[in-house]
């Protein structure tokens, strides 16, 4: 199990190298995010023009367990 949750600007500020995501990378190898956040990050480089070959990639690279978001 994870010991740590990112939302999507955790995950987007790494991947731009952004302002604290050096602190993100830190922890990746033990983080979780949400699969509603997780979908957010993949639109935003989506958005920003990365191809969806390139956006698979980069996110297995990192990968981060992915918990499903369940209406209870």
């Amino acid at each position: 199990m994870s010991e740590v949750v990112l939302d999507a600007s955790a995950v987007l500020a790494l991947l731009n190298q952004e302002p604290g995501g050096e602190i993100v990378a830190r922890y990746i190898d033990q983080a979780a995010i949400s699969s509603v956040n997780f979908s957010e990050v993949v639109t935003k480089l989506a958005e920003a023009g990365a191809p969806e070959e390139a956006i698979e990639q980069t996110l297995d690279d990192l990968s981060l367990e992915i918990i499903s978001f369940e209406k209870t």
